[in-house]
Formats: C-alpha cells, structure tokens, sequence
C-alpha cells in the first residue's frame, strides 16, 4: 500500500523543469528530473546540436532548443536548471527569474559577488528561489559528517585537511581554485554550520592559458577552526580525501571509496600540563583505539538534491542550498583572488 507521502506526491501538479546546458554535468541533471516523479522534464537547451540530439533521443516528449530565449517563449518552465559555463551563469539566471522560474545553478552561482548579489536581488523581486547545485551536501557520507559532528562524537576539532587534485578537467572561463574549491568550501560551512571568516591563498600557472591549475588554500572560519585545502589539475593521480581531526576521535572522508567513504578512528591525543610556565612539562598521550565506517545512505545526491528543492518550491521545509550559501562560496572564491594578488595574503571576508 502507498504511504500518504507517496499518493500526495502523485497527485500533486509536477513542476515543469529545463535544463539548459547539455555537456559534462546537464545528463546527470536531466536523468535525475526524468527519475523523479515530482518533475516533468519540458525541455533541454544547447547550443550544440548533436548533444540535443543525443540526449533529446532519450527524452523524447522534452521539446529541445539552442536558444534560451525561444525556450522561455514556447516552454516556459517553472525550474530553469542551469549547466553551463560560470560566464553565463548570471545571464541565464538573470532571464529564468524574469521568466518567472525558480533556478538552479551549477557551482559557483556566478563570477562575483557584485553579480550573485544582483541575482539575488531580482529573485527577492520576482519572488523566485536560487538554488545553487552544492551536490555534495546531498550525499550520503557528507550528512554522516555533519551527523557525527552534531553529536560531538569527534570532541572539539584540531584542523581539517583536504586534498582535491586530478589530471584536468581544465575549464575554459576559471582557474582550479574557482572549479575545485566550491566542492570544500560548501561541504565545510554545511557541517561546520559557520562561514569561512578569512582566506590565504597560493597558487602557480603551469599552462599558456594563464588560469592557475595548482592551490593551496589556508582558511579560518568564524569559530576559528582553521583548514587547509590542496587543489590541482596536474595530478597523475585522483585524490578526494577530508581529514577532520577532533579531540574525541578523528574522521577520514574519502569520496573515492566505493565502500566506507567515511572512517572514525578512535585515534587522538591529550595533554597534560603541568606547569603552564614550562611548555617542555607538557606531556602528550596519545590514544590509538578502533576504527569504525558508520553506514552510508547509497542515494544519489542529486536525487535528494532535487527532491528537497521540489519540497522548498512548494513550499516545504527542506535542507537546500540556498543563493545565500552560494554568496557564501563566491565572496570566499573572490577573496581567494585577493589573496593571490597580493601575494598570499591574509584577507579577511566580511559578511
């Protein structure tokens, strides 16, 4: 027998959603609102003809464009998904509010603060929502993170430490800390519950575009924690690897893991001070215990993703990334680009 969610769901009016941009990430968006029954997928939009053609053929029923603003005419949708390069986020976004859709926006909403803050001032006017597609936030290990966290199972975090590098993809309109770093900098304010407060950055050129492709991240967050991020496009190997380092026990997030993406050892060390005038009197014990993988909802992101912007759409309470939080990663992104023309300096975000 169907539960009372489950009947609401289907006889509840389908949002009719549009995805506009069909290369790396555009599928996966499209068979995820196909997947879901609270979304009627109306359209897909590409400037390529042969990925309309491509995708278009799975989806047949999905009238297909290679211009926005004939979509926005003839099959106006009430989710505008956005899946293409950060240049024309803002554009596209701009025209789905206008449209009267809510958006969502593939990472980083936009290429300054200046243009996520007119973003959003126009979805305030045309009562419209942004979401912006922080994926990882939706997935199983990241919400066992933040439930571990919340419990205080960890104690009091030393640091965190994240290593993000792989052979390309290099992007043709950002450098490697605009594309990489937005997966960190989302997934940390979404577990720690605080923003980053202030960032420092380095960086190299090793490619004729002039894009930086390798990074190194130091930030302090607003309760002062402190992590460290290492980016790059020129790995010869893929590494997707959180260290979260607590007092209690010590947590190792690797998102490469096909099983146990999310380790806690009971892995620590203490002090003990005798004389707070002698730091040699300071003697450390360390404590080596056992290792647990707590279990990890298998559901795609997206799919929790989609469901809960659907819930937040009609209405409902749900746990969605909001414009704001991508306002968030944006002006930490663009004082990352401070950072690096000063030379690595300090540069304090205010929010």
């Amino acid at each position: 027998m169907a539960c009372a969610n489950e009947i609401a769901v289907k006889n509840a009016k389908k949002i009719r959603a549009a995805v506009v941009g069909l290369g790396y990430w555009g599928p996966n968006l499209a068979r995820n609102l196909h997947a879901n029954q609270e979304y009627e997928l109306v359209a897909l939009c590409d400037q390529s003809e042969d990925r309309l053609k491509k995708l278009g053929a799975l989806y047949p029923w999905a009238k297909t464009y290679t211009s926005a603003d004939a979509m926005f005419k003839e099959t106006p949708p009430e989710l505008l998904v956005v899946a293409t390069p950060v240049g024309s986020h803002k554009a596209l976004t701009m025209a789905g509010l206008e449209a009267s859709a809510h958006v969502l926006c593939e990472k980083p909403l936009a290429g300054s603060v200046a243009e996520v803050s007119e973003m959003l001032e126009l979805a305030a006017k045309r009562d419209r929502r942004i979401f912006v597609d922080h994926t990882f936030i939706y997935t199983g290990a990241v919400r066992a993170i933040k439930k571990e966290i919340d419990a205080g199972r960890l104690g009091d975090l030393f640091y965190i430490d994240s290593v993000r590098i792989n052979l390309g993809l290099f992007q043709p309109d950002v450098d490697v800390i605009w594309d990489l770093a937005p997966h960190d900098l989302s997934t940390l304010e979404y577990v720690l519950k605080s923003r980053v407060s202030s960032v420092q950055a380095i960086a190299q050129c090793n490619n004729p575009r002039g894009f930086s492709d390798v990074a190194y991240l130091h930030l302090e967050f607003e309760t002062g924690l402190q992590a460290h991020l290492h980016l790059s496009w020129l790995s010869p190997v893929k590494v997707r690897r959180t260290i979260f380092s607590g007092t209690k026990s010590s947590l190792i997030f690797d998102d490469l893991e096909a099983s146990e993406k999310v380790k806690i050892y009971d892995h620590g060390v203490s002090f003990d001070v005798t004389d707070l005038e002698q730091r040699k009197q300071v003697l450390v014990n360390y404590r080596r215990g056992d290792m647990h993988a707590p279990a990890i909802n298998a559901t795609e992101g997206l799919a929790t993703e989609l469901r809960e912007i659907a819930a937040a759409i009609r209405g409902e309470r749900a746990d969605v990334a909001t414009g704001e939080d991508g306002l968030a990663v944006v002006r930490t992104l663009e004082a990352c680009k401070q950072s690096l023309a000063a030379g690595g300096t300090k540069v304090k975000i205010s929010s």
